[in-house]
């Protein structure tokens, strides 16, 4: 029986590492995000739930690095299962990234839901801010490779059990991933479109 951890100090680098670029991940993109947070719909920022504007901004992009992440590790697995002379270790890093891009994009999602003007446009119906297509197209790109990605991410912690992962095959559950990416113009055009706050800043 293979023991669950074999390399426990490159195991610890590695966690370290995610710590690293999870402080990064959140920082940069806030600040960032925060200095471009320009135009005629500064007034929301002066709102109790302005605020999550820019968090929910922010944590869109740290949600897609971390899906860049996980989904390389994914594909790798069997790479860094060499590393650490472990699958155990290889599965359990990549779940734990996969649980961290979870997390960051539950957050993009709830801080958003709750934010001016986004709150508002979503449950308000003030589509006066952006024409209303182009919206819906902003939001459904969202949810649906949200669905996609979360269905994903969770079939690691399913196939985290060597059993369960070799009936189902490696070489699917990597296929599985090669299919989210591809399904990645998706994230694309949302990505696109969540800078539809610049058609927002000019429309509104």
């Amino acid at each position: 029986m293979e023991k669950s951890i074999k390399n426990p100090r490159k195991l610890a680098y590695f966690i370290l590492l995610d710590v690293f670029l999870l402080i990064i991940s959140i920082f940069l993109p806030l600040i960032l995000v925060g200095r471009n947070q320009t135009g005629s719909c500064l007034h929301h920022l002066e709102e109790d739930t302005g605020f999550l504007w820019v968090v929910g901004r922010g944590f869109g992009f740290t949600t897609f690095i971390w899906f860049i992440i996980s989904t390389i590790f994914g594909v790798n697995t069997k790479k860094i299962a060499k590393f650490f002379k472990s699958y155990q270790n290889a599965r359990d890093l990549h779940c734990l990234n996969v649980a961290i891009t979870l997390v960051v994009f539950f957050v993009h999602i709830g801080t958003l839901l709750g934010s001016e003007p986004w709150g508002d446009l979503i449950f308000g119906g003030e589509y006066n801010h952006i024409p209303y297509p182009l919206f819906l197209t902003k939001v459904w790109t969202g949810v649906l490779f949200g669905i996609i990605m979360a269905s994903v991410s969770v079939s690691a912690f399913y196939f985290r059990d060597m059993k369960k992962m070799k009936r189902f095959g490696y070489k699917n559950f990597i296929k599985i991933h090669y299919i989210m990416l591809s399904l990645s113009i998706i994230l694309g055009i949302h990505i696109f479109l969540i800078n539809t706050e610049l058609l927002i800043i000019f429309w509104g």
